[in-house]
C-alpha cells in the first residue's frame, strides 16, 4: 500500500507541474485579460472554483518555474531546474514553493552556474526532507551569500545600530491587557527560548492531559516569565539547563577569514557555513561577532575545561556538558531537524543493551522521531565520520539509504 501511495503522489506532482506550465503560458498570452479578468488568480477563481489566495499561490509558482512574457519583455524563470524536477514527479508543490522562493530571492549578482549549484542542492535536499527543512536551508543559503548583511548607512537608518522593535498594548473594557509586538531576530530568539521551557503541556496530577490550547499555554508562560523577572531569584530550566540563546559560528567567521564557498555546499553542509542563533536562525557574521564580543565565550567543543563527556555506564542521563556537545554536533533532531529545545537525548545502543552514556553513543531526537525509532523500525547509527545518520524501515524505503537532515557547525563558539 505504501508503494501505491508513493505512486499516487508522483502522479499528483506531475499533474501540478503540467498545470504550472499551462498557467505560465496563459499569463504570457494575457488570456485572463482577453476574458476581462484583472489577474491570473481571478481567472482561476472562476475557472477552477478555487479561492483567490490559492489562485495567487499557483500563479506565483508558475511564474517562478517558467519564463513568461509581458508585452515584448520576457522574464526568465527563477527556478527552471525545479520545474524539470517537478515534471518528473519527485517534488511536491510544497517543495517547489520552498525552492522557488529561495531562487527568486538570490541576489542578481550571483552567476548562473552558481545559481544552478544552489538550486541542485535544494532539489537534492527536497528529495530527503520536508518543505520546512528546505526553507530553512534556503535561509542559510541567502545568509551565506551575504554574510555581513547590508552596509551600514551614514544616517543610521538601516536598523543595524538600532534594531526595529515595536510593542503596543492596551486595556480592554473587561480589564484585560492586550499586547502586539514585532521584534528583531535576536530578541525574538531570546523570548522564544525563555518561553519554550515554561509553555510545555503540564498534565494534571490525576493523569488528565493538559487541556490548554497552544495560545493559552504561551499566555500562561509569558505571565510566569513576568513573575520570574520580578522576583529575579530563580529562572526556568529546559532539559536540565537554564535557557540561553546560543550564538554559533566558526573561528574563521569570527576572524573574518572567509566569506562563502565557491561552489554550492552539499545538503548536509548547508547549515555549517552560516552563524546562527540557537542553531536555527541564520544571522549575519557581523551580528554574531558583535554578540560574541559582548559575551563570555564558552567553547562549544566541550572538554577543554576538563568536563567529562564520556561517562560510560556510570550515569544514564546526559549531563549539561553532554547536551551542549550534542547540540553543537547534531544541531537538532537528526531525523527531522526540529530545534534542540524539543529534543531528547537518545542512546543509539540502548542502555539496557549495554550502551554507554557517552557522546559517541548518543544523539538528539525530538519526541515524535524518538517514538519512530522505538516503535516504527527506524534506526540510528554512527556514520564513518562520527556523526549520526538515520536508516528508514524497508517498507518506507526499500533501498535503506541513510538520511541526515542536520549538520554541525564547524568549530563553533557559543555564548
Amino acid at each position: 500500500m505504501t508503494a501505491a501511495l508513493r505512486d499516487a503522489e508522483v502522479l499528483r506532482n506531475r499533474a501540478e507541474a503540467v498545470q504550472a506550465a499551462v498557467l505560465a503560458e496563459i499569463s504570457s498570452r494575457g488570456v485572463f485579460a482577453t476574458f476581462g479578468y484583472p489577474s491570473l488568480a481571478a481567472l482561476q477563481r472562476d475557472a477552477l472554483r478555487i479561492g483567490i489566495t490559492e489562485g495567487r499561490k499557483r500563479a506565483r509558482r508558475a511564474e517562478r518555474l517558467h519564463p513568461t512574457r509581458q508585452g515584448t519583455a520576457e522574464r526568465a524563470a527563477a527556478a527552471p531546474l525545479t520545474a524539470q524536477a517537478a515534471a518528473d514527479g519527485v517534488l511536491n508543490p510544497g517543495h517547489v514553493d520552498a525552492i522557488s522562493e529561495v531562487m527568486a530571492a538570490l541576489p542578481a549578482t550571483v552567476e548562473d552556474t552558481e545559481r544552478d549549484g544552489y538550486e541542485k542542492t535544494l532539489i537534492e535536499l527536497a528529495q530527503q526532507a520536508q518543505p520546512a527543512v528546505v526553507r530553512r536551508a534556503g535561509r542559510h543559503i541567502l545568509a551565506l551569500l551575504d554574510p555581513d548583511g547590508p552596509e551600514p548607512t551614514d544616517d543610521g537608518d538601516d536598523g543595524l545600530a538600532e534594531p526595529e522593535r515595536e510593542l503596543l498594548w492596551s486595556w480592554t473594557r473587561h480589564n484585560r491587557f492586550t499586547l502586539r509586538a514585532t521584534l528583531d531576530a535576536e530578541s525574538g530568539q531570546l523570548l522564544e527560548t525563555l518561553l519554550s521551557a515554561l509553555a510545555k503541556p503540564k498534565p494534571h496530577a490525576d493523569g488528565i492531559p493538559d487541556q490548554r490550547s497552544t495560545g493559552q499555554r504561551h499566555g500562561d508562560a509569558f505571565a510566569e516569565l513576568l513573575d520570574y523577572t520580578q522576583r529575579a531569584t530563580e529562572r526556568p530550566t529546559e532539559a536540565g539547563e537554564t535557557p540561553v540563546v546560543t550564538v554559533s559560528m566558526n573561528l574563521n567567521q569570527l576572524l573574518r577569514r572567509e566569506r562563502h564557498p565557491d561552489t554550492a555546499p552539499a545538503p548536509q553542509d548547508l547549515f555549517a557555513h552560516t552563524p546562527t542563533l540557537n542553531g536555527e536562525c541564520p544571522i549575519t557574521a557581523e551580528a554574531a561577532r558583535r554578540l560574541a564580543c559582548d559575551a563570555r565565550l564558552v567553547p562549544a567543543v566541550l572538554g577543554s575545561n576538563g568536563e567529562i563527556l564520556d561517562l560510560g555506564r556510570e550515569v544514564r542521563t546526559a549531563t549539561r556538558a553532554q547536551r551542549r556537545a550534542l547540540t553543537a554536533r547534531d544541531g537538532g533532531c537528526v531525523m527531522c531537524s526540529r530545534t534542540t529545545r524539543w529534543c531528547h537525548v537518545h542512546h543509539i545502543t540502548e542502555w539496557h543493551h549495554g550502551g554507554g552514556s557517552d557522546i559517541s553513543n548518543m544523539c538528539l531526537l525530538c519526541s515524535a522521531c524518538h517514538r519512530l525509532v522505538h516503535h516504527a523500525n527506524w534506526q540510528v547509527r554512527m556514520a564513518t565520520d562520527g556523526k549520526p545518520e538515520c536508516l528508514p524501515p524497508a517498507w518506507l524505503d526499500p533501498t535503506h539509504q541513510p538520511r541526515r537532515f542536520t549538520a554541525p557547525h564547524t568549530d563553533p563558539l557559543a555564548s
